[in-house]
This record gives structure tokens, C-alpha cells and sequence, in this order.
């Protein structure tokens, strides 16, 4: 009778074990598909909406210049704009481990005062 029990519980668990690893399987083979279409669609759009250039052996000195200085115009935050958005956005994250309950209200208010006291 022993036996028997024994043999049971090991089919119910090997059995268990395969509907686990099916389910997985069939999910990672969802997300996988989702995410080869999206990537699809955003190579098809690229595609279909290709970005307005010239190429770089018709360009002119003058407007290699202009687009450096585009570009460094684009990135010119100064060192305390930069520290400021990256407090705010630790601090997001802060709240949000918090709501989700990941932290505790203590960790929550010793984290705060280290973000804001550097």
C-alpha cells in the first residue's frame, strides 16, 4: 500500500512538472512572436519612412559642423539640471518599489534622505 502512495505522488508530481514546463514553453513562445512582430513593424516603418539624409561623402564641412552643433545644443544640460532629473527619477522609482511593496516605509524615508541629502 506504501508503495503504491509513493508511486502515485510521483506521478502526480512528475506530471505537475510537464504542464509547468509546457506552460513556459508555450508563453516564452508568445512573448517571443509579440516581440518578433513589433520589431517587424517598427523595421517596416523605417522602411517605409526613411530618414532624410544626405550621405556623408555629399555633405559639406559647413554642414557637418551645423549638425554637431545641433547636437551639442541637444545635450547642453548643465551638471545640476542632469543630478536634478536623475534625484526625481530615483525618487519615482523609490515610491514605486514602495507601492508595490517591495520596501518598507522605514528603507522608503532612509533611501529619500540619502537621495536628497547628496
Amino acid at each position: 500500500m506504501g508503495s503504491t502512495v509513493f508511486i502515485v505522488v510521483v506521478v502526480v508530481v512528475v506530471a505537475a512538472l510537464v504542464i509547468w514546463i509546457a506552460t513556459i514553453s508555450a508563453r516564452a513562445k508568445r512573448m517571443s512572436a509579440a516581440s518578433d512582430a513589433r520589431l517587424a513593424m517598427q523595421l517596416q516603418d523605417i522602411a517605409d519612412n526613411p530618414p532624410v539624409t544626405k550621405p556623408f561623402a555629399e555633405e559639406t564641412p559647413a554642414e557637418r559642423s551645423e549638425q554637431v552643433i545641433a547636437m551639442a545644443r541637444d545635450d547642453d544640460a548643465s551638471p545640476e539640471t542632469i543630478a536634478a532629473s536623475t534625484k526625481a527619477e530615483r525618487l519615482t522609482e523609490l515610491s514605486d518599489l514602495h507601492s508595490k511593496g517591495s520596501i518598507t516605509d522605514d528603507e522608503l524615508a532612509a533611501a529619500r534622505a540619502r537621495i536628497l541629502a547628496e
